[in-house]
């Protein structure tokens, strides 16, 4: 009885303890230093190059990305991961698998020692939100897709088991992956969705508070790898980066969806191409969930659709 009563202390405290967040102290992944140490040479050649190409004026443009603020319940699938580093505290994104798992990038957790999954936020900062609920994961409930290669940023997904099952409301709902009937379909020439709580501006250092998504075609791999040339995977999708519109740091791990039949499938899982600036017009680069059904269904308790 006694271990008992405190196994269930030590899960309230790992649910319940965790409005002491300080975030000024939690930056988007992107901005870990692991992460610019780890981005293949070339990708940072070719972007350092149109960055010093542009007119100062358009540099220092502050206009916020085209996108736009969530509707609050709009994207119930939608978790904020904050992950435990020695050098800090990152922010990523990510998505409600079933009630103990989410799917994420792996550079989001890859040398994590554990952290926190934020479920129902309009507002991440603000504990006192009705709808959300804040539950930890430990570093055993981490699992990466054994391909993971960081410096090359392939097969750049995770699944994250939380301590305890989430309690699904109208505010956290999983997310529909694709039928493994879609696998070979690029999707390409669709409206893809991508939401997060990542900067909304390169001029801004800051992610967002509130959760904000963006709507922009899905490009074919041959055109995404013009800005991205021996990068793109078969295993990527990636989403046009046009009038500025895309995924902006701290958006590492959310995802990329589209709505068929009435219902949201995720697509993608954001990977890279977001550290490089926001408005440049370079497309963000994702994980291709159909190319990981299988992985995903045996790192996880999720039933694929036929």
């Amino acid at each position: 009885m006694k271990f008992s009563l405190l196994a269930l202390l030590a899960l309230v405290c790992a649910v319940m303890a965790t409005d002491d967040i300080d975030w000024s102290k939690v930056r988007p992944m992107s901005r870990m230093p692991q992460f610019y140490r780890r981005l293949p040479k070339d990708i940072l050649k070719q972007y350092l190059s149109e960055v010093r190409n542009m007119p100062s004026s358009v540099r220092s443009n502050a206009r916020i990305v085209n996108g736009y603020i969530a509707q609050p319940g709009q994207f119930p699938y939608q978790v904020a991961i904050l992950s435990n580093f020695a050098g800090g505290t990152g922010l990523c994104g990510g998505s409600v698998l079933t009630a103990n798992y989410v799917l994420t990038a792996a550079h989001c957790v890859d040398i994590a020692t554990g952290g926190l999954v934020i479920y129902g936020a309009q507002d991440r900062t603000n504990a006192n939100e009705p709808s959300q609920v804040r539950i930890a994961y430990e570093q055993s409930g981490i699992r990466l897709h054994p391909n993971w290669n960081p410096s090359l940023i392939r097969y750049d997904i995770a699944t994250v088991r939380v301590v305890s099952p989430v309690t699904f409301t109208d505010r956290i709902q999983p997310v529909t992956l694709p039928r493994l009937s879609d696998v070979g379909n690029d999707f390409a020439g669709l409206i893809g969705t991508v939401s997060g709580f990542g900067r909304f501006s390169d001029s801004i250092q800051e992610a967002s508070a509130v959760l904000r998504y963006v709507n922009n075609p899905i490009q074919t791999n041959l055109a995404c790898s013009v800005r991205f040339p021996g990068v793109v995977q078969p295993e990527n999708i990636c989403l046009s980066g046009d009038s500025g519109r895309g995924a902006c740091q701290g958006d590492s791990g959310g995802p990329l969806t589209i709505v068929r039949d009435g219902t949201t499938v995720q697509l993608g899982v954001v990977s890279f191409g977001l550290a490089l600036g926001c408005e440049l017009n370079w497309p963000s680069v994702f994980a291709r969930t159909t190319s990981f059904l299988t992985w995903i269904e045996q790192n996880s308790d999720v039933v694929l659709l036929p």
